[in-house]
């Protein structure tokens, strides 16, 4: 019999599995992030998908690569709830900007490729910078 397929990843099941790595704690595989996944969505994807999609592979590799440098001592937990929270806030909105940071770094290599190629084509700055083209809205083809 053969295995069904598991569906595409929406963006919302793509967003929900890299807000898991910026929460993850402890040893981290991709056979982890998988069974987190699958008890979270009842959905269960395959490695290989997962590393087709370059976000949720830079997440992954960016996480693997802090979680393998940090000092694993125990730090004390504050025993006022309001605090514990807020602290596991604060992780989590320093594994984001750590996540997003990477990301932008990225995109800015990307843009200088861009940039290059475009300059050997003959495009020229002016070109680039043109205003996109209005939408014609109301008129429809085909339709009387």
């Amino acid at each position: 019999m053969r295995k069904l397929r598991a569906p595409d990843l929406t963006p919302k099941i793509l967003q929900a599995v890299i807000e898991i790595l910026d929460d993850w704690k402890g040893k981290l595989t991709w056979e982890l992030l998988l069974d987190e996944v699958h008890r979270k969505f009842g959905i269960r994807y395959s490695r290989f998908t997962f590393a087709e999609y370059p976000q949720i592979a830079n997440a992954f590799a960016l996480k693997k690569q802090t979680l393998k440098g940090s000092w694993s001592r125990k730090v004390g937990n504050p025993r006022d709830e309001k605090v514990r929270a807020a602290l596991q806030q604060v992780e989590r909105y320093k594994a984001k900007v750590q996540r997003l940071e990477q990301e932008n770094q990225l995109l800015l290599e990307q843009f200088v490729t861009w940039a290059h190629n475009a300059e050997r084509k003959g495009v020229t700055l002016m070109m680039l910078n043109s205003p996109l083209p209005k939408p014609q809205r109301g008129q429809s083809k085909g339709v009387c």
